[in-house]
């Protein structure tokens, strides 16, 4: 499932990669998660490439920010115009 939005791509893995950051209070820099805890907290079954595009993806879009970095691997948490997107499309 795909949709379009304001000409912006939004799919179903985009959902699931905004409601674990949701549901793991990943929100600010700090409490950000790396590209395999968003993995292993979903069981995703999709190739870390394909997560990390999407990642891009959403963080263009202003969905997600990078937060602190966890060693040599970049984290993510999700922005308040990421917290609106899911609240419009859970009405």
């Amino acid at each position: 499932m795909q949709e379009e939005r304001d000409g912006e791509s939004v799919n179903r893995l985009g959902f699931l990669v905004l409601s674990v950051l949701l549901a793991n209070n990943a929100d600010n820099r700090m409490a950000a998660m790396s590209l395999k805890e968003i993995m292993q907290t979903e069981d995703l079954d999709v190739k870390e490439n394909t997560l990390f595009k999407k990642l891009r993806d959403y963080e263009n879009q202003g969905y997600v920010k990078k937060g602190m970095k966890d060693g040599k691997a970049n984290t993510f948490y999700i922005t308040d115009d990421g917290k609106e997107l899911m609240e419009q499309h859970n009405k």
